[in-house]
């Protein structure tokens, strides 16, 4: 119960790192689209989908009428757009209604089916918060924007993936690659991308 207690809210924790990941989106241009990424196989495109479909997906859960969406993989309503406005604009409409949903009575004691079982939406989300940070990062070292995070918000996340089993669940779907070697002198930002695979 006391661990319950201390569960920062995750609707501010989304508004919170979304904010961040609206401003990355804004600065990717149409010449970046087909660029790599951090993450294997993806181009900005797929990330571009990979950040709408998890918030999709996510108010989907919360509905009740969850898309058909894998959360892991680059997929969205917006698959096959190439045009990066459009979809700068559609994530920030994901956003919003994502937020706007979750702030509902009750929203967050809802449970829902995922491909990882039937979850509560609170946590649901907590994985989409994870999500969404990590992959804001991606956005940015892709695009050759400045990856600085929020401190605590890196903080926040990174004793969630370690101990909350969110990189561990990752890793055994095979959607997380192996951690990252990284010195004791790391800072805390870089020691959470190296956790997720990335090399910081």
């Amino acid at each position: 119960m006391a661990a319950e207690a201390q569960m920062p809210d995750p609707v501010a924790q989304l508004e919170r790192v979304t904010r961040r990941t609206k401003e990355v989106a804004s600065g990717v241009t149409q010449a970046q689209a087909t660029d790599a990424t951090p993450c294997s196989q993806w181009s900005v495109l797929d990330l571009f989908n990979h950040l709408i479909g998890g918030l999709e997906f996510t108010a989907g859960c919360i509905t009740g009428s969850v898309p058909d969406i894998r959360p892991n993989e680059a997929e969205s309503s917006y698959q096959g757009e190439t045009d990066v406005a459009v979809l700068i604009r559609a994530y920030h409409a994901a956003v919003d209604r994502a937020l706007e949903l979750a702030a509902g009575p009750g929203a967050l004691e809802r449970t829902a089916m995922t491909p990882f079982g039937e979850m509560p939406v609170a946590r649901i989300m907590m994985g989409t918060v994870m999500d969404q940070l990590v992959h804001c990062w991606d956005l940015a070292r892709a695009t050759g924007q400045d990856t600085t995070l929020n401190s605590e918000m890196v903080e926040f996340a990174y004793g969630m993936l370690v101990s909350g089993g969110f990189a561990d669940m990752g890793r055994q779907a095979g959607f997380v690659g192996p951690e990252v070697a990284v010195p004791d002198s790391a800072s805390m930002q870089d020691r959470m991308i190296a956790y997720m695979g990335r090399q910081p």
